[in-house]
């Protein structure tokens, strides 16, 4: 549920007791209940869509930042340009359409090495090096 903090919290305690580590928070307000069960376990969550590194210092690892601006930006330029062409729209990596947060709320938990390895991880995704699948096509979740 996208507006449960309790249940997410109930669910989220009961992946860290099964031995999860870090938990990915797409939930919407729910995410707040994950983040709650993550400083209770000191473990850690990731948030989603914008940065949420503020909301639990030191528990949350990261946040996957939607760059909506960048989209919002890039549509108004083609329109001043007079490229505008109506449709769907994919921003990934490369097109600056997502990202992750670090700041002063996170910086402490992850290393310059680990820092090295996303950015070199981020670098082979924009390149085309490292794949990655897209569910809309595949209809499967790799690993799963």
């Amino acid at each position: 549920a996208w507006k449960n903090p309790m249940k997410a919290k109930e669910l989220a305690l009961s992946q860290y007791k099964g031995g999860s580590d870090v938990i990915f928070a797409p939930a919407g307000a729910s995410a707040m209940g994950l983040f709650d069960a993550a400083e209770e376990t000191q473990k850690f969550a990731i948030g989603v869509d914008s940065n949420q590194n503020f909301v639990k210092p030191g528990r949350v690892l990261t946040s996957m930042v939607k760059h909506v601006d960048n989209g919002v930006y890039d549509t108004i330029h083609s329109v001043r340009e007079g490229k505008f062409a109506a449709g769907e729209v994919s921003m990934g990596l490369k097109e600056g359409g997502v990202g992750y947060s670090l700041d002063d709320f996170n910086k402490a938990l992850i290393t310059p090495e680990i820092l090295k390895k996303a950015e070199a991880l981020k670098q082979d995704i924009i390149t085309g090096k490292i794949q990655v699948p897209d569910y809309y096509v595949t209809k499967s979740i790799p690993n799963s």
